[in-house]
């Protein structure tokens, strides 16, 4: 989730304003989800969790469609496909997804 982070991040200093992720008629901007990053980080910092934790976090905060899902593997579910979709570039790339929305 490290590199992840660090690619949106990375992104977001160049076209902060570009959409990095839609889902279900909701966006987020590369912005958007650093500037989470960002707040998020320190809270998992302090409480002693991990920089997955805050990842997770972020998407909910920016994409709050998401935790209306319901079931928490329905939750779970998208936030992955969010994770997979902005890891995209990274290495070789995630290749079992093309779209999320």
């Amino acid at each position: 989730m490290l590199a992840t982070q660090r690619e949106v991040r990375r992104r977001a200093e160049i076209t902060p304003g570009l959409t990095a992720v839609r889902f279900g008629g909701e966006s987020a901007t590369y912005g958007d989800l650093a500037e989470a990053f960002t707040g998020y980080d320190t809270v998992a910092e302090r409480n002693g969790l991990g920089i997955g934790s805050s990842v997770v976090a972020s998407i909910l905060h920016c994409l709050p469609r998401i935790g209306t899902l319901g079931e928490p593997g329905a939750v779970a579910g998208a936030t992955g496909q969010v994770v997979d979709w902005l890891a995209r570039d990274i290495d070789d790339g995630y290749e079992q997804i093309g779209i999320v929305g």
